[in-house]
């Protein structure tokens, strides 16, 4: 089983940019809300080492443009939650993003 997400979870890209998940109060871990996609999805990344380079065409992360993968029967107003198994993705040349849910009480399928 998948672990869930939570605001405090860890999304980053390969070049160590970070995501800062939003959480929706309904539901919480530890009294931490839990996220649904729509908590990931547009964010900014920040600190991404990757450089923009036009020789190379290497293109710092600066967004996530698309979110995939949420828990099929967790749902937190109507949305299944984000799971550590969730795909994603930002515009920069290393576009995929890694989750860590940072907390093992609550899992999904």
């Amino acid at each position: 089983m998948a672990k869930v997400l939570i605001s405090s979870s860890s999304v980053t890209c390969p070049g160590q940019g970070k995501v800062s998940p939003a959480g929706r109060p309904r539901l919480t871990v530890g009294g931490v809300p839990v996220v649904r996609l729509d908590g990931i999805s547009g964010k900014s990344v920040s600190d991404c080492t990757t450089p923009d380079d036009p020789n190379t065409s290497s293109v710092k992360c600066r967004a996530v443009v698309s979110v995939g993968g949420p828990a099929g029967k967790l749902k937190v107003d109507g949305a299944g939650v984000a799971l550590d198994t969730s795909t994603g993705s930002t515009a920069g040349s290393q576009p995929k993003l890694a989750f860590s849910a940072g907390q093992s009480k609550l899992t999904a399928v």
